[in-house]
């Protein structure tokens, strides 16, 4: 029914340490390609585990893997559905240590962090078991008619996850695949594809068979599996250039984009203690590196704010702690590759050019760790304010109407969230109205994020939601029933 993994177990000593592990295909289905080492992001040199990747002449057996897998189980009782998934989360959470250890092998976030993702997958995996259980039809009559209305899942969904959050962004896809009624194929991010693997392994046990995780380090199988009519729901989480050029060829196929943005925060007035507004905007800008897609990014403070909050921003920044992220104490980690760090630096190194100015940070911890980096004096139309930085940097500018605040917030092609902080009802209502973003967050951060409620953007930022309270609406369509009454 499936394309699966099978998994020498993973033996984790401690937080400190965990062996290497082989992920390798399942001998039904010969998925036994090419070797993929992946390596920890803190050292870029130890190989955490390793795993057979996909190519092209798998394409085939993938989607008919699909295709059988969702015969099979779009018949399931929801009542079957529920237990699958409460399974799930027990099985997560009988794993948390050695998943939350493997999460941070695997991409570099701080330990604490980890823990915290693997807490939240199982949330998600439990709510979507709840959710289910109150799904039922609608009767209508009408015309002397009885209508029913159902959902019926799409079919196969691929779905498509990036590195920096390799446990509940798949979660945030499989779980409503579960609920629903669909298949999943689950094409995890080339750098971090261990967790998906070894979350693949869980469903299974659960008894979700019909489901493949397939890494791959060829784009052009990941296009052939788009192309392919075999799946007729895309979910990608990623750039904004991959995530719609993937639309474009998808054809018929129901698409949820999920593809980040430059997340505004305005400081509008001091609705708690400045210390506390500088904690939580350092946090939710630098915290993991700032590879996160509601990362604080642009920093707007009323001008009369600006003495007293700018200061206090950069105290918190200087007192963050960088390094080791298996140490329960590190808030800023490695970013996922050298050439992300050179690539953060040449963003800094060209603001710089044009005008702006470096406060704090500017600069490397080691080769494979951004210090906190904060910027003022860059205009709207900068790189480094227009395009998503996924980087421990934010840019600070300042204003003096609310208005003005709005207008600089709403600047460039991305609306994912934004957050402000204010007292004034008034300038709530404004943000909430006029913000070009599919979340507002008062009074904290742009990065805050409830997996129950639904999340996504406009604009470039994609089209669609996920989110427990609107995830299987994703993964379905509606279907009426119409008959006489008698």
């Amino acid at each position: 029914m499936s394309v699966h993994p099978e998994t020498v177990p993973m033996k984790p000593a401690s937080a400190e340490a965990a062996e290497p592990f082989l992920l390798q295909g399942s001998d039904r289905f010969g998925i036994t390609g090419k070797i993929l080492p992946v390596y920890y992001p803190a050292d870029q040199v130890t190989i955490v585990g390793q795993c057979h990747c996909a190519e092209a002449i798998h394409v085939e057996l993938i989607a008919k893997a699909a295709e059988q897998g969702f015969q099979a189980y779009r018949q399931t009782k929801p009542a079957r559905r529920v237990d699958i998934l409460n399974r799930l989360a027990s099985l997560i959470e009988s794993k948390q240590q050695e998943l939350a250890i493997l999460i941070t092998r695997e991409c570099g976030k701080p330990i604490r962090l980890s823990r915290n993702e693997v807490e939240r997958a199982i949330g998600v995996c439990r709510a979507y078991a709840r959710e289910l259980e109150r799904q039922e039809s609608r009767l209508i009559y009408t015309d002397g008619r009885e209508a029913r209305i159902n959902r019926f899942p799409w079919g196969p969904v691929l779905a498509i996850t990036p590195y920096n959050f390799p446990l509940n962004l798949v979660m945030h896809k499989l779980a409503p695949a579960i609920a629903a009624g669909c298949s999943i194929t689950i094409k995890p991010a080339p750098k971090t594809p261990l967790t998906a693997l070894f979350l693949g392994r869980l469903a299974i046990e659960a008894g979700y068979e019909a489901i493949s995780v397939i890494p791959t380090v060829d784009n052009a199988v990941a296009e052939a599996l788009v192309w392919s009519d075999a799946f007729k729901k895309l979910s990608f989480t990623g750039s904004a250039k991959v995530g719609w050029r993937l639309r474009e060829i998808a054809g018929t196929k129901s698409v949820t984009l999920e593809l980040g943005g430059t997340a505004p925060l305005i400081i509008d007035e001091l609705s708690e203690p400045v210390e506390a507004i500088a904690q939580r905007a350092a946090f939710g800008a630098f915290a993991y590196a700032g590879q996160i897609c509601i990362s604080v990014q642009r920093i707007l403070v009323n001008e009369r704010l600006k003495d007293e909050f700018i200061p206090a921003l950069v105290s918190v920044s200087r007192s963050m702690k960088v390094g080791d992220p298996m140490k329960v104490d590190t808030e800023i980690g490695p970013m996922i590759s050298i050439d992300d760090v050179q690539r953060t630096r040449s963003i800094i190194k060209d603001a710089l050019k044009s005008g702006a100015n470096v406060i704090y940070g500017g600069n490397t911890f080691n080769a494979l760790t951004m210090n906190p980096t904060i910027l003022d004096r860059t205009t709207p139309d900068m790189a480094i304010n227009t395009e998503e930085v996924f980087a421990p940097v934010a840019t600070v500018a300042t204003y003096e109407k609310f208005e003005e605040a709005i207008t600089l917030a709403n600047y460039g092609r991305y609306g994912l969230q934004a957050g402000v902080y204010t007292n004034n009802p008034k300038h709530v209502e404004q943000a909430y109205q006029n913000l070009d973003v599919g979340g507002v967050i008062i009074n904290d951060i742009p990065t805050y994020r409830a997996d129950l409620l639904p999340y996504g953007g406009i604009k470039d930022s994609g089209t669609g939601r996920e989110g427990v309270l609107c995830g299987m609406d994703e993964y379905t369509y509606v279907k009426t029933l119409v008959q006489k009454s008698h």
